[in-house]
């Protein structure tokens, strides 16, 4: 069986299909932090489609210099909610710190931001694993049209 060697930061249930949708068809994600007991709860479906753990945010990241981890936190400079922001802050400390990480936005004002590839697969995917946040993307496309991430170099 491959290493899984990619961890999603997500402060709410659904931005890690929103954010990371292809990073999460390569099959590598081997965890999702989540910034809530409940958020961990709602990610069940999404969990099981793309088999991967589910961990709360405040618990320990894993110690991944030499350890090939790629991290994945919400880019704290284009994200408007508090808890992205400061889960996007311990991203850039941890890069700071030497380890590889990746940002992405839920925010479609990025300039990083791109089509995904087959569109209408990741809104099924957000159909069924978020059914009861379907109303914020029946109208408001941008849910599951775009996505982006960004490198930054320190």
């Amino acid at each position: 069986m491959e290493r899984r060697t990619s961890i999603i930061i997500a402060p709410h249930a659904d931005d890690e299909l929103i954010g990371c949708y292809s990073v999460l068809l390569t099959g590598t994600v081997g965890n999702v932090f989540y910034g809530s007991e409940a958020a961990i709860e709602e990610a069940k479906a999404c969990a099981a489609h793309f088999n991967f753990g589910r961990l709360l945010a405040e618990q320990a990241l894993p110690e991944s210099v030499g350890m090939g981890y790629t991290f994945y936190f919400p880019d704290p400079a284009y994200e408007l909610h508090p808890l992205h922001r400061y889960l996007g802050a311990i991203g850039e400390d941890m890069l700071r710190n030497g380890e590889d990480v990746i940002f992405y936005t839920t925010n479609m004002n990025a300039p990083y931001m791109h089509v995904v590839n087959a569109p209408e697969v990741k809104k099924g995917l957000l159909d069924s694993a978020y059914f009861e946040k379907r109303d914020l993307w029946k109208y408001d496309h941008k849910y599951f049209l775009f996505e982006g991430h960004c490198k930054w170099l320190i």
